[in-house]
């Protein structure tokens, strides 16, 4: 069949014939481009076509096209074909003959296509704009909408070890940020869930030099991204991030009333769910990544100054490190014969603003190369590593969280042993350590994070409310103290023993007589709290039965004999009330 289509150094030519059958002179429609295959997705959808071509300067492009931009009149697909440097005629027979040209194409190789960054067919690892490792067929990115290249490279593998990796050594925090870098990519290896770490401290204290070699492993200063976003852009960043790591800087440039929920969403794996404009829901975006965070004020610090409370999923899934490595020279610890922390910051800063990138290409090489041995390896890894770090008898929480540091450091160990970073064995490891017990240790220790959450909120109350909200027990008819407004129940005074201190008259009217301790002896207060401020104020957020327990279980409980958590008790100014009765030993417990 004869194609009117012809292809040489010059473009793409068109050969018409007029009314006779007589060839016109050929048209020139743009400068080559080739279609080397057809792209579909695993699916069967998702058709288009994968192009080739050269741009001014001689340099090959390529570009996975949906087939779906050649309905209408083609604009947005020679807009980008135009912004990638092909060169188009401009007559408006020559767009709709080039829109021919390519869908009259018949390649005799197929492409299996993706829209997610990442690992693919479990062998072979997709980016923008290459993909590394074989599956056994090509496969190729492709997008309807314009995705930012942020994996850039620069010099090699080698410089960034001796310039940029060996920096780390005897640093923990830039050592444990480096090695989330390489973490990102065993996530779905070692079958974990998405998570995350933050960086928390002063301004100035190295925290974003942390972030910076971190980016390096992967692409420059594009590789580091902003917590300034809607939570519709993470969404997309998140994607574009997917098998890799995500790094955040400056948590406080985000919303603190939709923080919380932002940790939720990338640890969570998947974007908001949306309706197209017939009502039917569009496909959600997906992903797994690790991401790295860094800044002043903690997740949980800062949803407070949004009036929000932290929830302890939330603080499991973003875990808060102090970036204070206790050193005397913030998130540094060994200054590498540097004057002092400033200049130390200085030089690996510019060292990982002039080699990056390269050293990541060359660590997913390694792992497409090993997947036959990879999910034992890493596994193992780091498993044996968890066993070291978490405490015996530590909560559930303490232990998910411990597993994603123990996968960060036997991820570095992995790349150690490839021989990317330029650390002694052991190096990632002692990091990984190092972080997860500063960040235990800021925690309050391996226990559950909700028990401590409501023992802290029923102790917050009362040491915001004890004096204002809390009537005396003992008021005297000589007493012209101010009405308790707002009251949620009334406190009586104990002596030194734990009995309650009598009245002066201790045979005056009940209530009546003001009561004064012996000159000298310690008092303290129990609490007698009304019912529904109980339930509703003290408790909210939580169940107020899993609250009564969890104080019950602490001592700091006292329930009349016979009720579960509850007593009856005659309040003075109340009468006969449903009250929870709490013990001075609230404030005794260390949390």
């Amino acid at each position: 069949m004869f194609d009117p289509f012809t292809v040489d150094d010059s473009g793409v030519w068109f050969c018409g014939a007029d009314q006779d059958g007589k060839r016109k002179p050929p048209e020139w429609i743009c400068s080559p481009l080739t279609v080397e295959a057809f792209t579909r997705d695993q699916d069967g959808g998702g058709w288009g076509y994968y192009l080739a071509f050269a741009d001014p300067l001689g340099i090959q492009k390529n570009w996975a096209m949906p087939a779906r931009m050649l309905s209408a009149d083609g604009g947005e697909y020679r807009a980008t074909l135009l912004n990638m440097g092909l060169r188009i005629a401009t007559t408006p027979r020559a767009r709709n003959l080039l829109t021919q040209y390519l869908q009259s194409r018949t390649p005799e190789e197929f492409a299996s296509c993706t829209d997610r960054i990442g690992w693919h067919n479990g062998r072979a690892f997709v980016l923008p704009k290459e993909t590394i490792g074989d599956s056994g067929e090509r496969i190729v990115f492709q997008s309807d909408n314009a995705v930012e290249n942020t994996f850039r490279s620069k010099g090699t593998p080698d410089q960034w070890r001796d310039r940029v990796g060996v920096m780390c050594v005897g640093n923990s925090r830039l050592a444990f940020a480096v090695a989330c870098a390489f973490a990102g990519p065993l996530l779905r290896p070692a079958n974990m869930e998405s998570g995350g770490f933050h960086y928390r401290g002063d301004s100035s204290s190295g925290k974003t030099t942390a972030l910076k070699l971190a980016a390096s492993v992967y692409g420059g200063t594009s590789y580091l991204q902003r917590w300034r976003a809607t939570d519709n852009a993470l969404e997309a960043i998140a994607a574009q991030h997917s098998d890799c790591l995500l790094i955040l800087d400056e948590l406080a440039q985000i919303d603190p009333k939709t923080a919380g929920e932002c940790a939720y969403m990338l640890a969570n794996e998947q974007g908001k769910a949306r309706a197209t404009r017939t009502g039917t829901p569009r496909t959600r975006q997906a992903w797994r990544l690790l991401f790295l965070s860094a800044g002043e004020l903690g997740l949980a610090d800062h949803m407070a100054e949004g009036m929000k409370r932290t929830r302890t999923g939330q603080e499991v899934r973003m875990a808060d490190i102090p970036a204070d490595a206790g050193a005397g020279f913030g998130a540094f610890e060994d200054l590498h014969t540097a004057a002092n922390g400033a200049v130390f910051a200085k030089h690996v800063t510019t060292q990982a603003q002039t080699v990056y990138g390269a050293t990541g290409r060359a660590w997913l090489q390694w792992l497409t190369e090993h997947t036959d041995t990879l999910k034992a390896s890493i596994r193992t890894r780091a498993d044996t590593l968890a066993a070291r770090l978490i405490p015996a008898n530590a909560s559930g929480q303490v232990e998910r969280v411990g597993a994603r540091f123990a996968l960060v450091g036997a991820a570095g160990e992995l790349a150690t042993a490839a021989g990317l970073t330029g650390w002694p064995v052991g190096e990632s490891e002692q990091a990984a350590a190092a972080c997860f017990n500063a960040w235990l240790s800021a925690r309050g220790g391996s226990g559950n994070g909700e028990i401590v959450g409501m023992l802290r909120q029923v102790r917050r109350f009362l040491e915001l409310n004890a004096e204002g909200r809390f009537a005396m027990w003992h008021r005297g008819s000589d007493d012209h103290a101010p009405k308790t407004l707002n009251r949620a129940g009334v406190r009586r005074m104990l002596g030194s023993d734990g009995a309650p201190i009598k009245s002066n008259s201790q045979f005056g009217a009940e209530f009546g007589d003001r009561i004064t301790a012996t000159q000298g002896e310690e008092v303290s207060f129990e609490y007698f709290i009304l019912a529904e401020t109980f339930r509703v104020e003290v408790c909210a957020g939580f169940d107020y039965r899993a609250v009564c327990r969890v104080l019950l279980e602490h001592g700091c409980l006292t329930p009349d004999s016979g009720r579960p958590f509850d007593c009856r008790q005659r309040l003075p100014g109340i009468g006969p009330a449903t009250c929870y009765r709490i013990p001075p030993a609230i404030f005794e417990l260390d949390l």
